[in-house]
């Protein structure tokens, strides 16, 4: 079941609410959502609103941009040899992708280099640098990376090659000490807007050469235009994939980008979107999130499972067909990769419950030697969000002495901060407040994971850590409109510090039930004050908790337009539910019933005693849930939809199956029971367990 008790309903001002809902001419509904956000007064929720009348910043103000424009400047006209260095990912891949192809467009001699994720791991290294010295190349440019390659960019030095480093990740008390540092993170820098990507940051290196070429250096409003006609579409696919929050200039940037990325004309982007599915012919279906579920994924599997460069050469086709074949090859590879995460999420998980890490520690820190580096990341990740505690994957090669770690964190614990405080145990880290990157070595991994958990321990209490479902206002039938959906769209992109707005919508009883895909996804019809509602749930869990048709529930969902068929409703994106009103009350005590026969040997009334044919049932059930050994259950779903009273049979049934050994059950919220089930010598008579024979008339 999920916790409803991280349910959180905004509370506005009606009074406030009607005020911007008539002077913007907007519904209650979308002023509501302004609200929520911050923008109380009419001037700041219409700049929100109107995002494409906003100017971008000048890239000028970024410290030491004009350190860079010069040295790049410079090497362009002298015919030195330029070399831009990225990293693996979507960002990292953009960021080359638009740096290298604009000065291409300016007759440098430049070339690109992305080191293996495998081989050579995140950054700047020493081998690196010498293969590109004895390349040629005298200047370095470094896009998404190199604020913390002090040593890497002074060995560059040493042996003749200049480097400008332009990133984004959060800097070190120490800067390199490089040609320039550009950074909106730099202690330093007075950027207005500091949650530039890699991208972002490597398309305002573009601009202002630009700007140094064609304006003197002065800022022209045409010319960032032309700019962002040639690359936005690229900057807000690296700013999406990164997750930055869709706030201020990024805001700018994804809005812009997804207009061109709509209509794109870049062959390899659409050859992408046509074989990941998404309907390119319908430009309301390419949003930020089909983006960030869709694409980056794809993108990020060449950097995760072989060379990133093959996504640089995606970006960089010439033809239909020489597009179509780097993007064959790139869902192939994502298809590898989710194999690979399958099978590591699934060792992850026993290593979890064997070594009972979260009942011990505040922290996840899991190794192995079998690991593929490039994946652990995504792993982590999904580690962090299941258990709520920072998660640390740590790949060694088998052989090898040095470990390479992805780390994911939660809310309220800052992962820059906290590899920092364990410096001292790793060989190398760096990265953002909720993804983080590490080396290890294998002998100081006990170390880390106690400095990690010591720092962890000492503000996981104290700080709020909770992920909460943040409900931006309760509707009611009459609000589930296609005007009310249009009137919400105005607030897009979405993302990262502008979520998808989440309504609830209270007392809807379900009329149907509609398994998708094998019963992995449900499709639940809803009624409410007689309007029919169609309520899809694609994200697994919620088909397993017992929903019945007939029972009433308390729904938390989006809206939006479905149009498959040829047809337009509005529909329901189911994200959480629970049982509403009385319903949920008479569960709850039903609940506590069953709990005192599980675990308090309260003794139960003869009628409800289960029968041998029931207890079969409900134990084939419990096995059939298990994985490996061990099975999450509610109540409601052992009893399949069933009369309520076969509810307190069925714990009756859980008590007797504890109390001859059958399995051992553990309570993990309120209607769920962890339970794992123990290998028995022979058949037990189910009626020789003690709470079968005691019992009130």
């Amino acid at each position: 079941m999920f916790d409803r008790s991280k349910w959180e309903i905004k509370v506005q001002d009606p009074e406030a609410v009607s005020y911007l809902s008539n002077v913007l001419n907007v519904s209650p509904i979308c002023a509501r959502l302004l609200i929520n956000r911050g923008y109380f007064d009419v001037a700041t929720a219409k700049a929100f609103m109107n995002k494409t009348d906003v100017e971008l910043y000048d890239p000028y103000l970024l410290r030491d941009m004009d350190k860079a424009v010069t040295r790049i400047k410079t090497a362009i006209e002298n015919g030195e040899k330029i070399m831009v260095y990225g990293d693996y990912d979507v960002d990292g891949v953009t960021s080359v992708t638009v740096l290298y192809t604009y000065l291409r467009g300016r007759g440098a001699k430049v070339d690109y280099y992305i080191p293996s994720r495998e081989n050579e791991g995140y950054g700047l290294n020493f081998s690196a640098i010498e293969t590109i010295a004895k390349g040629g190349s005298t200047l370095i440019i470094t896009v998404d990376t190199g604020i913390t390659a002090n040593e890497d960019v002074k060995f560059a030095k040493e042996i003749g090659v200049d480097v400008v480093v332009t990133d984004h990740h959060q800097c070190h008390d120490t800067l390199p000490e490089a040609e320039a540092v550009v950074n909106p993170h730099r202690p330093d820098c007075e950027y207005p807007f500091k949650d530039l990507s890699g991208v972002g940051v490597a398309f305002k290196t573009a601009c202002a050469l630009e700007l140094a070429f064609s304006c003197d250096g002065n800022y022209d409003k045409a010319t960032i235009g032309k700019m962002c006609n040639r690359y936005i579409d690229l900057v807000a696919l690296g700013t999406i994939a990164d997750v930055m929050p869709l706030v201020g200039e990024n805001r700018i940037i994804v809005s812009k980008g997804l207009k061109m990325i709509r209509h794109t004309t870049r062959h390899g982007l659409k050859a992408l979107m046509t074989l990941a599915g998404i309907d390119t012919k319908n430009p309301q279906r390419i949003t930020a999130s089909s983006i960030g579920y869709l694409i980056a994924p794809r993108i990020n599997a060449a950097g995760r499972m072989g060379g990133a460069s093959r996504a640089v050469h995606l970006f960089l086709a010439e033809s239909d067909r020489m597009a179509e074949v780097v993007a064959e090859e790139l869902c192939n590879t994502n298809k590898y990769r989710k194999e690979v995460e399958d099978a590591i999420f699934k060792e992850a998980l026993d290593q979890i419950e064997k070594e009972r890490y979260p009942e011990k520690e505040k922290v996840l820190v899991l190794a192995s030697d079998k690991w593929h580096h490039g994946v652990i990341g995504i792993v982590a990740s999904k580690l962090a969000e299941r258990y709520g505690l920072p998660c640390v994957l740590i790949s060694f090669d088998g052989s090898g002495d040095e470990g390479k770690g992805s780390a994911r964190s939660i809310k309220g614990i800052n992962l820059a901060d906290a590899l920092a405080f364990c410096s001292d145990t790793l060989t190398k880290y760096g990265g953002h407040e909720q993804a983080a990157g590490l080396s290890v070595k294998r002998d100081m991994l006990d170390k880390f994971r106690e400095k990690f958990s010591e720092y962890v321990k000492a503000r996981i209490d104290s700080c709020e850590c909770e992920n909460k479902t943040v409900i931006e206002a309760i509707i009611k039938s009459d609000d589930i409109t296609e005007r009310t959906v249009n009137s919400i769209s105005a607030l897009e992109p979405f993302g990262e510090g502008n979520p998808v707005p989440l309504f609830a919508l209270t007392e809807a009883k379900i009329v149907q039930q509609i398994p998708l895909k094998d019963g992995k996804f449900t499709k639940f019809v809803l009624e409410r004050d007689g309007k029919i509602f169609q309520a899809p749930f694609f994200f697994g869990g919620l088909s397993k908790q017992g929903f019945a048709v007939g029972d009433r529930v308390d729904v938390v969902c989006e809206l939006n337009i479905n149009t498959f068929g040829g047809t337009r409703e509005v529909q329901l994106m189911i994200r959480d539910m629970d049982f509403a009103g009385p319903l949920k009350i008479m569960l709850t005590a039903m609940q506590k019933e069953c709990d005192g026969y599980i675990f308090e040997n309260a003794e139960p009334f003869e009628a409800d005693l289960p029968d041998r044919a029931l207890c079969a049932d409900i134990y084939r059930k419990i096995v059939a849930a298990a994985r490996g050994n061990v099975a999450t259950v509610t109540i409601k779903r052992l009893i399949a939809g069933e009369h309520y009273s076969k509810y307190a049979s069925t714990g009756i049934a859980l008590a007797a199956f504890s109390q001859l050994g059958f399995i051992n059950i553990e309570k993990a919220s309120l209607f769920e029971y962890k339970i794992t089930v123990l290998k028995t010598d022979g058949k037990k008579d189910i009626f020789a367990a003690p709470i079968m024979s005691q019992k009130r008339g």
